[in-house]
């Protein structure tokens, strides 16, 4: 039987803390009137309640896998390339705009 059993890769209660502080800041964005602000509170809310998980639940942690570790390269990898668009299509989208 494997010994990982039960346990949860490194990372995985930050993302559940960062999840939490995301509907809190999306709860407290009228707060603010807006929910940018909000969501900006609740990702540092959140990532404190992730730090503190992961700290809580340090004997339930375990290594990430080789097939885990290639995956979230291959994610980064995407969401840097579309971020990057994004970006280069706003700003084109600026100057055809300001002409």
């Amino acid at each position: 039987m494997s010994t990982n059993v039960g346990k949860y890769p490194k990372g995985y209660w930050m993302a559940v803390g960062i999840s939490v502080g995301v509907a809190i800041g999306v709860a407290m964005g009228p707060i603010f009137e807006n929910i940018g602000i909000g969501i900006a509170i609740g990702i540092a809310i959140g990532s404190g309640i992730g730090a503190a998980l992961e700290k809580k639940n340090i004997a339930n942690i375990r290594p990430l896998t080789e097939q885990e570790q290639k995956r979230r390269k291959l994610v980064l990898v995407i969401s840097l390339a579309l971020v990057s668009i994004l970006v280069l299509t706003l700003f084109i989208a600026y100057f055809v705009v300001a002409k």
